[in-house]
């Protein structure tokens, strides 16, 4: 337990006691601040992926994909073949994405490390797709993302 707050964080609310987690300063919580990577850290599946898709659905892809872990896989399945894209791959599918893409997390199950939900993406000029998804998280970083037809 620090005496101060880490760099990038404010003080802890007083009413959690000297146990609880510092709280992230409201500046960096856009990711916009330099201990972005810190807060990414300590979060679990579903926090993580919040943050992904407010990045993503904000128009600011570079940020989604920055929570990339450098090794994370991305497997795609249609119609009964599986595409798998690694790395750089994985990231540009991301970043070449039709302009005004969102991906609208719906129902959704946290296992952990894992995060499972039904996924609503929506192009403009395009049919929407549902898909099945499935996201693994470690240390705050996006290590898989499993995406079916629904």
């Amino acid at each position: 337990v620090h005496a101060r707050p880490p760099p990038g964080h404010a003080a802890r609310d007083p009413a959690t006691g000297p146990g609880a987690p510092w709280v992230l300063a409201p500046a960096d919580r856009t990711g916009a601040g330099p201990t972005a990577a810190s807060y990414t850290g300590r979060m679990g599946a579903v926090d993580t992926m919040d943050v992904f898709f407010e990045r993503l659905n904000a128009g600011d892809r570079e940020a989604a994909v920055g929570l990339f872990d450098e090794a994370a896989e991305l497997r795609i399945h249609v119609m009964g073949n599986v595409k798998v894209l690694r790395g750089e791959q994985m990231a540009g599918w991301f970043l070449r994405a039709d302009r005004g893409m969102k991906m609208l997390p719906g129902e959704g199950r946290d296992l952990g490390n894992t995060f499972e939900c039904n996924l609503l993406v929506v192009r403009p000029g395009a049919p929407s797709q549902e898909l099945d998804a499935t996201f693994r998280v470690e240390a705050g970083k996006i290590t898989a993302i499993n995406f079916a037809p629904r």
